[in-house]
């Protein structure tokens, strides 16, 4: 590949006919075809390639999923696999520092559960960055890095304020709420700013997920989130889980819209029980004495 250069001028004829080869990396006169400069460093992103992408080398992209930040380079050869596999093997473990071996195992974990819960990309590269800085220095075991690569996403959907409730997020990811919750205050432990990552756990945040999830309508969304206002005035959220209350607000304004939903369906959006939408239905409607005729 070639490309003309209109800046340079050829010292040995004065012309400005000046183009860049890109196989040799070297500026080159066409008029009289003298090579002005060669050897030159591409400092740019790292990339080869060679016979029509059969043998590739390249560097992959930022990101907090890989150890080396996806900085490092891998290389393969479709044609020979045979005769590369052992290399490609040896380069695995070289490309991985005694040091950094304790991350890259949990962040291999940490990748494993972002196939089974496809979150946003945003959410697994903030989970990637508390994961790194929980475990970096430290010497846990493989069930304990487990835990904590499903807590630090756990944590991403908290800091982003995505909702996922603990008891949703555990029975998607097979494990207990108590793992759950130990794998957490491991975490807080070990990066101590994570505090001020996280948005505050509000019941507004689970209303426009329930509503998608139950395909009502804005004016439902509306309503719910002023029932959650008030409730909130009126303390009925003091030590009551916030999905609880959301789903409740759904359900009363599902019902007063003429939108109804059954609590069952409403329950089974954020994996909570219909108990808990009745006990904080029965709050709300008689703290703010709202008639429901059934």
């Amino acid at each position: 590949m070639k490309y003309e250069h209109t800046q340079l001028v050829c010292p040995y004829c004065g012309s400005r006919s000046v183009i860049f080869d890109y196989e040799t990396n070297e500026y080159v006169c066409t008029r009289c075809g003298a090579v002005i400069e060669d050897h030159l460093i591409d400092h740019g992103f790292e990339h080869r390639y060679v016979d029509n992408f059969e043998n590739t080398r390249t560097s992959g992209s930022y990101t907090f999923r890989v150890h080396d930040s996806g900085i490092g380079s891998t290389e393969f050869n479709t044609r020979h696999t045979g005769k590369w596999l052992n290399m490609s093997r040896l380069q695995k473990k070289i490309r991985v520092e005694k040091r950094n071996r304790i991350v890259e195992k949990a962040l291999r974990h940490l990748n494993n559960y972002v196939r089974i819960l496809n979150p946003p990309k945003y959410v697994s590269e903030t989970a990637g960055m508390i994961l790194q800085k929980a475990v970096n220095g430290k010497n846990y075991k493989n069930k304990t890095l487990k835990l904590l690569a499903i807590a630090s996403l756990y944590i991403a959907y908290k800091v982003h304020g995505i909702p996922k409730s603990a008891k949703m997020f555990s029975k998607e990811l097979g494990i207990t709420l108590k793992d759950l919750w130990h794998a957490e205050k491991k975490i807080h432990d070990n990066v101590k700013d994570i505090n001020k990552m996280i948005k505050k756990d509000e019941p507004e945040n689970y209303v426009p997920y329930i509503v998608n999830k139950l395909s009502l309508s804005e004016r439902v969304q509306y309503l719910a989130n002023y029932l959650i206002q008030l409730s909130k005035k009126a303390g009925l959220n003091n030590g009551k889980s916030s999905v609880g209350l959301a789903t409740a607000a759904v359900y009363i304004a599902s019902i007063l819209l003429n939108e109804k939903r059954t609590q069952i369906e409403v329950a089974k959006t954020v994996n909570v029980t219909d108990v808990t939408i009745r006990n904080r239905y029965s709050d709300i409607v008689r703290s703010f004495d709202i008639t429901i005729s059934m």
